[in-house]
């Protein structure tokens, strides 16, 4: 089975799972060396039914030319694939909302078989709730592990394990636009050292 049709089964289980709700799927080249996985699609996201546009989307293809990668030739995905949304009481608008550790539990799943379909090298991870997904560690911070490389166990394969503040940060927070960039280039220079054919062959046996 190919990784499309592998993906597309997956998506649809999905779909089936979450049928009431506003679903983004992953968008990019399935056999990518780099995923990287956001938290969950806002409003442009869901009009766009892309992952990763609007001002976040901005941030990210900084990010991505820092790297000189260019976005289709990467996997982009959500560790939740649907909108997270509440009524705001003053204002009467649709706004989004975190997630709760249940809902990150309750996606964690589709994830792991995402990636195991996908099996990339390097996963980069947006934020916090993709960071305690992929981990299972629901008391991570982003705060604490940005910017510092580890491995991870997923179904049986290692991966590289890359967390980062999620683009989204930036604009509400000016002051984390430096440690952003420093990350990103210290993602760019692991990329540049360790991506040799033989250290693929290590990481897939």
């Amino acid at each position: 089975m190919t990784k499309t049709k592998a993906l597309n089964d997956l998506y649809q289980k999905y779909k089936n799972e979450f049928e009431d709700k506003e679903i983004v799927l992953g968008d990019g080249n399935v056999n990518s060396q780099l995923l990287l996985i956001g938290e969950a699609p806002g409003k442009e996201e869901v009009k766009l039914s892309k992952p990763f546009v609007g001002m976040a989307g901005k941030n990210l293809s900084e990010f991505l030319e820092i790297l000189k990668i260019d976005r289709q030739s990467i996997y982009i995905t959500n560790a939740i694939k649907y909108r997270l949304s509440k009524v705001n009481e003053k204002t009467g608008r649709t706004v989004n909302r975190p997630a709760t550790q249940d809902e990150i539990k309750k996606n964690r799943e589709y994830l792991l078989q995402e990636i195991d379909i996908i099996k990339p090298i390097y996963i980069v991870t947006l934020g916090n709730v993709p960071l305690r997904a992929i981990t299972d560690d629901y008391n991570k911070s982003i705060g604490e592990v940005h910017g510092a490389e580890s491995t991870i166990l997923i179904l049986k394969k290692k991966y590289f394990l890359f967390p980062l503040y999620h683009p989204a940060s930036i604009i509400y927070r000016k002051s984390l636009k430096d440690i952003y960039v420093k990350d990103v280039e210290k993602l760019k220079n692991i990329i540049k050292e360790k991506a040799s054919e033989s250290l693929r062959k290590s990481f897939s046996e």
